[in-house]
Parts: C-alpha cells; structure tokens; sequence
C-alpha cells in the first residue's frame, strides 16, 4: 500500500516567500549602499565648505559634524555587506570606524592605536549611536591629550559578558582637568556622549590613571 500526497502547492508558495525575501535583502543592501554614498556627499561638502571659512571655530565645527557623518557612513557600508541587517558584528564596524576616524586628524601620524576589540554582535540599531560616542571620545582625543607632545598613544577594548558590554578608550595624554567630573559640563562633543549614553541607558566614567580612561557600560 502507498499513500500519495501533493505538495505542489506548498512548494510554489515556499518557492514564493524565498524570492519575496531575497527580493527584499536586495533592496535593502541597495539602500544601505543609497544612504551610505549619499552620506559620502554630504561629507565631501562639509569639508569643502570648511576649507573656505575664514573663522577657524566654524571651519572645525563643520569638521566635527562631518565626522558624525562619516561614521555613521562606515556602519552602513558594513550593512550594505553584511547578510543580516537587525545585528553586525562590533569588531567588523568598531575597527575599521577607529582608523577612519584618526585618519581624519592631521597630527594622526604621531598616535600609536592599539585595537582589543571583541567579536560580538551588536544591534544595529544601537551601533550608529555607539559609533557617535566612539567618534567623540576620540576627537576629543585627538584635539587636546596629547597637545606640546610628540607623541601620543590610544588603546580601545571592547567585550561582552552575558547580556552587557564594555568598551574602553584609553590614552596616556596630558590627562583631563580634576576638576572635571561630569560629562555635561563639557564641550559639545563630550555633552552628545552624555546625551547619547542616557538614550542606550547606560553608563560612562571617567577614570584618571596616566592620562584618561572613558569606559562606557550598557545592556545589549
């Protein structure tokens, strides 16, 4: 005895949904890829228009927002390759973002970067305002640790245990002032991490210990 089903239906229906979901991961690496060049524009005007100011605070405040941009750029390149758009992977975007943001200052050349940086995964949606916060920290960095000095050295860690992470910025500068103990107080810059790090409802410290530590907390 045989019994025969036909599942000519269903097939044409799975075969349905696969082409519905490939066309969809189709269009959504295309407009990672959109965004990702429209970003590239935008930056390359930010810099132009900087080089023709004559006021130096409005010339690097332009240059401050257009490394805002340009890590936001760096995540959507790495969504536009990636296969899974909800989750990236932190060392894929983390390291590459840090070089892209050094690269950016002209005394870079002098800075020893060092990388310990965890593979793990990371909501994307949380990576763009990571990648702020990584870009703050650093400019603020760049701009006045390692100021009358001929060198300089930056160390970023990041991990996770469990359902938290942990990254670190480290650099053996001049060191932050001791009376300065609250991001809000700072600049701009230092004010956005604030802001940023209350959206992703963590928490950032300050330490002092042969230059400055940031070291940022939060919930995967």
């Amino acid at each position: 005895m045989a019994f025969v089903h036909d599942i000519s239906e269903r097939k044409r229906v799975e075969e349905k949904i696969k082409t519905l979901l490939d066309e969809k991961q189709l269009m959504l690496r295309e407009v990672h890829h959109r965004i990702k060049n429209n970003m590239n524009t935008v930056a390359g005007i930010m810099m132009l228009q900087a080089d023709t100011l004559n006021d130096s605070s409005a010339a690097e405040a332009l240059l401050d927002a257009r490394n805002r941009v340009v890590s936001m750029m760096v995540l959507y390149d790495k969504l536009y390759r990636s296969d899974d758009f909800a989750e990236i992977s932190f060392l894929e975007y983390a390291a590459p973002l840090v070089d892209e943001i050094i690269r950016n200052f002209p005394n870079n050349a002098m800075v020893k970067i060092e990388k310990h940086i965890e593979d793990f995964m990371i909501d994307a949606k949380k990576s763009s305002t990571l990648g702020i916060i990584i870009n703050e920290i650093l400019t603020n960095i760049m701009k006045y640790a390692f100021a009358g000095r001929d060198s300089g050295h930056i160390i970023v860690s990041a991990g996770a245990a469990g359902k938290k992470a942990t990254i670190s910025i480290h650099d053996n500068g001049i060191g932050i002032a001791e009376s300065f103990d609250n991001l809000s107080n700072g600049g701009f810059g230092l004010q956005l991490v604030d802001m940023l790090t209350r959206q992703l409802r963590g928490l950032i410290r300050i330490e002092r210990d042969n230059g400055t530590r940031f070291i940022l907390e939060f919930e995967m």
